[in-house]
């Protein structure tokens, strides 16, 4: 029994870490950085309505009945967007390619998937619940979250909260962005109302991609759960 016991433990070590660090953790700070990415706001503003078709019929679905009530809307990875919008598959790759900010930039695409996606909030109720983000790196994590475009009925905005659980709202607007350490920022996406349209473009920095051994067995488990409970 406390061979089983200890197999146990061990196999659920790696998403007891997970759920810690992404969800019941204090929250450290709120503080974030706000820049322009009118760019690509401009330069995808004539694809918006394929760019919404896409992620309803090919992005993956987040439905809070199956992933605990942490998420409601559509998500898609950079490699499935190839697929259907190869044009701005493009568009956004190079525009990823080259940011910086400090130290960090994105995560080499052969070795996350993560590595940039999009997220849609367009029904009443989408909404993303309290969070940290994953790093299962060696270093500091940063995440860029880009407006891509916002309608005017928009409720979907980027909340933070700080050690005192206060809550503090960043209005989302077309072409405009935040920057901020996922790993210490509790945030979480207010609720979209009606048919009211808010798209993000989400970019993962590192300062180091080298995972420790920690890491790539945190890395494992997030595979599973989030191919379950696609999160």
């Amino acid at each position: 029994m406390k061979y089983i016991f200890v197999i146990v433990f061990v196999i659920l070590f790696p998403f007891l870490l997970n759920a810690w660090h992404g969800y019941f953790k204090p929250a450290q700070h709120s503080e974030i950085h706000r820049v322009d990415c009118s760019y690509i706001h401009d330069k995808l503003r004539h694809h918006i309505d394929d760019i919404i078709k896409v992620l309803e019929s090919r992005g993956t679905k987040l439905e809070s009945t199956y992933n605990s009530n942490s998420s409601e809307g559509y998500k898609i990875v950079r490699d499935e967007l190839k697929k259907y919008l190869p044009e701005v598959y493009t568009i956004i790759e190079e525009y990823v390619s080259p940011l910086r900010y400090n130290d960090s930039r994105p995560m080499n695409c052969d070795k996350d998937k993560y590595c940039w996606f999009l997220r849609l909030y367009n029904k009443d109720g989408h909404f993303l619940d309290w969070h940290f983000d994953n790093n299962f790196t060696s270093g500091l994590r940063h995440t860029f979250v880009c407006n891509v475009f916002v309608s005017k009925c928009n409720t979907s905005h980027f909340m933070t909260k700080d050690k005192s659980n206060r809550m503090h709202i960043v209005p989302s607007v077309s072409g405009s962005a935040v920057i901020y350490n996922g790993t210490d920022v509790k945030h979480g996406i207010s609720s979209q109302t009606g048919d009211c349209v808010r798209i993000a473009l989400i970019v993962p920095m590192y300062e180091n991609e080298h995972m420790t051994f920690l890491g790539r067995w945190r890395k494992w488990a997030r595979g599973i759960t989030y191919h379950h409970l696609k999160l």
